[in-house]
């Protein structure tokens, strides 16, 4: 996440953050879908880290970009 401690457009932050904002609501979406099946399969497992890894690559890509916005626009 170097780029993003170096990036000084604000169109680009905000892209990344709202980037990150829908892979965790993706993430959400998938992760309740898989529960709503009520099947436990090898398809269900990796979809399952799938969602999770989405989930947290999601949060720190909005977490950097917000904290960087934060920074530009003290």
């Amino acid at each position: 996440m170097k780029k993003i401690d170096n990036c000084e457009n604000s169109t680009v932050l905000v892209a990344l953050l709202l980037a990150g904002i829908l892979l965790v609501m993706g993430a959400y979406r998938l992760f309740s879908w898989l529960c709503s099946r009520g099947v436990t399969d090898t398809l269900t497992w990796a979809l399952g880290a799938l969602s999770l890894i989405a989930a947290l690559l999601g949060l720190l890509l909005a977490s950097r970009s917000f904290r960087r916005l934060k920074e530009l626009h003290l």
